[in-house]
């Protein structure tokens, strides 16, 4: 099983999440190694509706927002009243804006002359009256409603699919618990980080190989999915 992120992954990151797209040689290969392993998993933070649009790719398991429960009411009603105080604090910072999706918002800061550490000094408070999570990220700041996300959602994908193996790729601090999942699994597995000073040296500490761009991801995943196909061919010539 092979289960990836999407940003800063399978596509560069850019000013503008709307304008960014997967590298082309990386959704060639997703759809090769559809049909090769017994499950592909693109898990991103992105809503699903967004994943269907970036990853247009039949036999790819899309799962958005994290893979984040449906939000209780309470959950919701905390969320909405985050949503509404954080606007407020941002209007006065050019360039923040807030991603709302079903279980979570992102608060961009990309384009915002503001750091993340100051942006999650000021929202803090709100996330904790809220009775949400946040969490840095690269120039964004996460806050959901569970303490769960890519380690929960992965754990349940484990249980279910029962692979032989798995691969797993991320490039972004909502990634370390599912690096820490699979690194502390009996499972075969390899974690794959891609490298950006945008996060924390630490957040590759349970990584079996850590790669320089998307660029360089694309290149492993095609030679993944070059062997994969050697691997069934050789298996169909001794059956």
């Amino acid at each position: 099983m092979l289960v990836t992120d999407f940003d800063g992954t399978l596509a560069e990151i850019g000013p503008d999440p709307a304008r960014s797209a997967a590298l082309p040689e990386a959704l060639d290969a997703l759809r090769r190694l559809s049909h090769l392993l017994k499950l592909v998993v693109v898990l991103s933070s992105r809503t699903s509706t967004e994943l269907e649009r970036l990853v247009p790719v039949s036999g790819v398991r899309l799962i958005g927002d994290s893979g984040l429960a449906p939000p209780t009411p309470d959950e919701k009603r905390g969320l909405e009243r985050f949503n509404t105080e954080a606007a407020k604090i941002l209007s006065s910072v050019p360039g923040a804006w807030l991603e709302i999706k079903p279980a979570s918002t992102t608060v961009h800061l990309r384009n915002a002359q503001i750091s993340g550490e100051e942006a999650m000094a000021r929202l803090r408070p709100l996330v904790k009256d809220a009775g949400l999570y946040g969490a840095q990220g690269r120039k964004v700041i996460e806050v959901h409603t569970q303490f769960a996300g890519k380690g929960t959602a992965l754990t349940k994908l484990l249980d279910e699919i029962e692979p032989g193996g798995v691969i797993g790729m991320g490039d972004d601090e909502n990634d370390r618990a599912a690096f820490e999942v699979l690194s502390g699994s009996d499972i075969p597995h390899m974690c794959i980080g891609i490298s950006s000073p945008e996060v924390a040296p630490d957040l590759f500490d349970r990584c079996d190989v850590v790669l320089a761009s998307p660029l360089q991801a694309t290149a492993f995943l095609q030679m993944l999915a070059d062997r994969a196909a050697e691997t069934a061919a050789e298996t169909a010539a001794r059956s």
